[in-house]
């Protein structure tokens, strides 16, 4: 296998070698619709050709009529400048977001393993720059990331004020994939003693 096997020019990039692991589009919606904070992955080129990837965290929102992610940002900074670097042409961004369980031991190395449950979209961002569009994506998100909370009832209106305060994306998806990996325990090889009671405990993977 040659590394062009994966140049995603000519490959799905959301394509996994490992099918098993692959979730449809409808699983894909509903992780989407419960986690609140994702990566946006994006890069900077220099004048020189070289590459220099950043990523982001931050809240956001799938909006399924659209069909993309809506997120923000500071008025000014990092994510605002790679994603604009490429203006007028689309730039090109991807996105991840994911849920952990438990982390399951093992006494085989290379079956070390975690649950998770992950999504990956592909695609090209750009800066929402008209103010009816960037109120609309910005409300959607915070609604979204604070269930219950209504804008303009719950808190003030949105005002050009506060937009001119940030800055409102919209990741457009092009490709997107699925996986998760939530068996209940590790593989174990019969090679070597098995763990002790207290390693083998499952234990979450944050404190």
């Amino acid at each position: 296998m040659t590394a062009n096997y994966y140049d995603p020019r000519t490959r799905d990039p959301s394509l996994s070698r490992r099918p098993n692991n692959r979730r449809d589009e409808d699983w894909i919606r509903a992780l989407l619709a419960r986690v609140r904070v994702g990566r946006i992955s994006t890069v900077w080129v220099g004048d020189d050709g070289e590459a220099f990837p950043f990523i982001t965290p931050l809240a956001f929102a799938y909006r399924p009529e659209h069909h993309d992610i809506v997120y923000h940002t500071n008025i000014a900074g990092r994510l605002r400048a790679n994603t604009e670097q490429g203006t007028p042409e689309p730039t090109r961004a991807t996105f991840e977001a994911s849920e952990l369980g438990a982390l399951l031991p093992s006494n085989d190395p290379l079956e070390l393993s975690v649950q998770y449950r992950s999504v990956i979209a592909f695609g090209t961002a750009r800066v929402l720059t008209d103010e009816a569009e960037a109120r609309a994506a910005l409300t959607v998100m915070s609604e979204r990331v604070f269930p219950g909370i209504q804008i303009g009832r719950d808190t003030r209106p949105i005002s050009g004020s506060d937009l001119a305060r940030t800055c409102v994306y919209a990741l457009s998806i092009t490709h997107w994939s699925g996986k998760e990996n939530w068996q209940p325990a590790a593989e174990q090889t019969a090679d070597w003693p098995s763990l002790i009671p207290e390693l083998a405990r499952l234990n979450p993977t944050q404190d």
